[in-house]
């Protein structure tokens, strides 16, 4: 069964409806409805032998649907002076005016993704790399995900199927707290909304 049908049947069964009324109510409703989608759609990923990255594939296609539902503006799979961008948020006009006011959003579905390369091309086109937001099954104190320092403050949204996270980074033998860097999956709405109030976004919203 794929990915999306997997999502959309659960969807299905909330009601679009419902979960937009949600939203609409109070943005921070987001984390239930993420937490919700993502226990339910979780045993059947894993009754299909899905690896712990596929989650992350999981976790894109759930963003799409609830920046939709959220009504908030986004441009997704494009490229900005030939560098793929899974997520732009708001846009790729105000990333060009401001690298300040634009998030990049990177899914990282592939467990042999070189992230420091990734993030170095990316941070060639957005300078402020608190704005480039990596979405993975691992935390950055997993083997599988090493950051050199100058990354070290890379925000990470983890994603998989225990919904656990680990908080705590090693770097060059110095043990660093990176918690205010990790947060679970189900937290990037509401993160992606403080983020254009910080920025007193005003333009128009994606229906």
């Amino acid at each position: 069964m794929e990915i999306k049908d997997i999502l959309y049947d659960e969807i299905d069964k909330i009601g679009k409806n419902n979960i937009r009324t949600l939203l609409t109510n109070d943005i921070s409703n987001s984390k239930t409805v993420i937490n919700l989608l993502l226990n339910n759609c979780s045993n059947l990923i894993n009754k299909d032998n899905m690896y712990e990255d596929e989650f992350v594939s999981f976790s894109e296609a759930l963003l799409h649907f609830m920046l939709t539902m959220s009504m908030i503006p986004a441009e997704r799979k494009i490229s900005v002076d030939d560098i793929p961008v899974d997520v732009l948020v708001p846009n790729s006009k105000n990333l060009k005016m401001d690298n300040d006011n634009a998030i990049i959003i990177h899914f990282l579905k592939d467990r042999n993704e070189n992230i420091n390369e990734i993030i170095k091309q990316l941070s060639s086109i957005q300078k402020n790399t608190n704005n480039i937001w990596i979405v993975s099954s691992s935390s950055p104190s997993s083997p599988s995900f090493l950051l050199n320092n100058i990354f070290l403050d890379i925000h990470t949204f983890v994603v998989s199927s225990s919904l656990s996270i680990s908080t705590t980074t090693t770097t060059n033998n110095n043990q660093q707290d990176s918690s205010r860097f990790i947060y679970p999956f189900s937290e990037i709405i509401i993160k992606i909304d403080e983020f254009l109030k910080k920025i007193n976004y005003s333009g128009l919203k994606i229906f």
